[in-house]
């Protein structure tokens, strides 16, 4: 059941800052971490329209811009390859993401020899018999 009872605007404003100090204090970027840091129920945060305030969005956005901010510093500073090549991703040009694309693909054109069982058995046994011939 809907809870229909209307909060006053000066009431909403009271508890629009205090999730947007929340936000702010504790990074927050996602609408229901508020949750955590407040006795707010969800559903009178909801009910009050709150998840479409553009002060709460703009600082969760400001946040996420943060955190993506400093995950790619480190991706910058760090000698991991797979890190390197994520931040490479999100930095070339719509050229070079063809060529990683393109060479991706041929890589796995050319992987995609795959010998039968009776072709494999023939080269172990090929192996095999130049080892022994060997000595």
């Amino acid at each position: 059941m809907k809870d229909t009872k209307k909060i006053s605007k000066a009431k909403l404003k009271k508890i629009e800052q205090e999730c947007l100090a929340l936000v702010i204090e504790n990074s927050i970027v996602f609408m229901d971490e508020i949750f955590i840091y407040t006795e707010i129920a969800p559903s009178s945060f909801y009910n009050a329209g709150l998840q479409d305030s553009v002060l709460l969005k703009d600082a969760i956005d400001i946040n996420r811009a943060k955190l993506k901010r400093d995950l790619r510093l480190k991706w910058f500073d760090s000698t991991n390859a797979t890190l390197n090549a994520a931040l490479y991703r999100l930095v070339c040009t719509e050229d070079e993401k063809r060529a990683l694309s393109s060479s991706a693909a041929s890589k796995n054109q050319q992987n995609s020899d795959i010998c039968t069982q009776e072709e494999y058995l023939k080269s172990l046994k090929e192996m095999g018999e130049s080892i022994e011939n060997a000595d």
